[in-house]
């Protein structure tokens, strides 16, 4: 009897470990799968779409953006309260850097739009940043850190990198 109960435990630790297999990882070549999301992200913000935003945001999703901390939807609904008070928000996304790491990948790019109301729109560039988590078959957005560029600090060679994407 003591042997079964050995046995059964035996056979309990090593399928505990199973369970701590490594993790699924995406396909090889889906850095433009990442791009798309962040695309997909900006575009669900253009449209108000807080239910695409969530769909594409990882569990425990925050960001950097203006100097402040926004988790969930928070950000969303910011950009959402900010049409519905005439301010327009226009994002032009490009110069992108993927890396991928497995089930994880991080991404970088220039963002050159304007801000504003119709007809005082002002020029804007932002230097933003995400990392994501392949889940369900999908690149969901754990992280993103945005942060607007001087006009004197704006990047000196646009271009430079696109199309540029590794795996790590």
């Amino acid at each position: 009897m003591r042997w079964i109960a050995v046995g059964l435990a035996m056979a309990l630790i090593a399928g505990a470990g199973a369970g701590r297999a490594a993790p699924v990882c995406a396909p090889a070549g889906s850095e433009r799968a990442v791009e798309n999301a962040v695309r997909a992200w900006f575009d669900a913000g253009r449209r108000d779409d807080l239910a695409a935003l969530g769909a594409i945001q990882a569990p425990g999703f925050y960001a950097y953006d203006n100097g402040k901390r926004y988790a969930g939807l928070t950000l969303g609904e910011l950009v959402k309260a900010a049409h519905a008070s005439g301010t327009q928000i226009e994002w032009n996304l490009h110069d992108f850097d993927v890396h991928l790491g497995c089930d994880q990948a991080w991404a970088a790019w220039v963002n050159t739009g304007a801000v504003g109301t119709r007809g005082a729109m002002a020029p804007v560039t932002w230097l933003e940043s995400a990392t994501f988590a392949w889940r369900d078959g999908g690149w969901r957005m754990a992280f993103l850190h945005s942060g607007r560029v001087t006009p004197d600090a704006a990047p000196q060679n646009p271009g430079q990198n696109q199309g540029r994407r590794g795996r790590r």
